[in-house]
């Protein structure tokens, strides 16, 4: 069973945030089942995982910056993209260490994370974007708010 699934909760109407939305939820669900493996193949999920967080975490601040979101909240946004960096570090740190529980607890922390700043911080950005830009934000997206 996944760890974190993917639904239309976490749609936020901008077709290539959402497709990236989905491939992360993806790559945690193939680090939660490599966790157990301290060789090869979870060295090459935890490199998958951290190329893709900064591609995407790219993405996002590139559209926010094009929109011209307001400041303040591109800045809080950048902030937690450089949280999550920084505890999917720790996580390899913890999990090359051999310390399991330690890497169960980052790997909590990144699902929750994920799940909440989709949730809440993209949705809410990705409202500032529809609305900046003249285009529809999705109907569902107005139920957390």
């Amino acid at each position: 069973m996944a760890l974190i699934q993917w639904g239309v909760d976490c749609y936020t109407g901008l077709p290539e945030v959402d497709r990236q939305h989905e491939e992360l939820y993806a790559l945690v669900n193939r680090l939660d089942g490599a966790k157990a493996d301290r060789g090869a193949m979870l060295e090459r999920v935890l490199d998958d995982l951290g190329d893709y967080v900064r591609d995407h975490f790219a993405l996002e601040e590139k559209l926010m910056l094009d929109a011209g979101v307001d400041a303040a909240h591109q800045d809080e946004h950048l902030a937690a993209h450089a949280v999550f960096i920084e505890r999917l570090g720790e996580f390899r740190r913890h999990s090359v260490a051999g310390s399991e529980a330690a890497a169960d607890e980052v790997l909590a922390f990144l699902t929750g994370w994920l799940k909440q700043h989709i949730q809440w911080t993209d949705r809410k950005m990705a409202m500032e974007i529809h609305t900046r830009m003249g285009t529809e934000a999705p109907h569902n997206m107005f139920a957390h708010f």
